[in-house]
């Protein structure tokens, strides 16, 4: 059952998450900065939000069918997890997350959607978090 609506519909266009490669970090910092721009001040309250909540993900990801058919919806949502959470990578550089997520243990549903699009569309991903409840 969806609760309150904590953050609605935060779409990031032209990155996809990655979880290895050489490309991997990058694209973190990329989408974490898209998300604090599209929050701005906002970020303060959306973490208050969700601070101690059960929480519910819905994730969306419009990928290149070419690229990403084979792709696991559980590797591209975990990225998308960690990038809410309190760090990104658990490496000696580790890199500081969102924080808005700060306990995934919370986290006690996660709806995940993937849809294939053609080459020249532009792949992007969605997210919204609810409280559970």
């Amino acid at each position: 059952m969806k609760g309150d609506v904590l953050l609605q519909n935060i779409k990031v266009s032209g990155l996809v998450p990655l979880s290895t490669g050489k490309k991997a970090k990058e694209t973190k910092l990329l989408i974490r900065e898209a998300v604090l721009t599209k929050l701005g001040k906002n970020i303060s309250n959306v973490k208050k939000r969700c601070t101690g909540k059960p929480l519910s993900l819905s994730i969306t990801f419009y990928l290149h069918k070419a690229k990403y058919a084979k792709k696991d919806l559980s590797g591209l949502s975990d990225v998308v997890v960690k990038i809410l959470g309190e760090e990104m990578s658990t490496k000696k550089d580790a890199l500081k997350g969102l924080e808005i997520v700060t306990d995934p243990s919370l986290i006690c549903r996660i709806i995940l959607e993937k849809n294939l699009i053609k080459k020249d569309a532009k792949e992007e991903f969605s997210f919204s978090i609810y409280e559970w409840g």
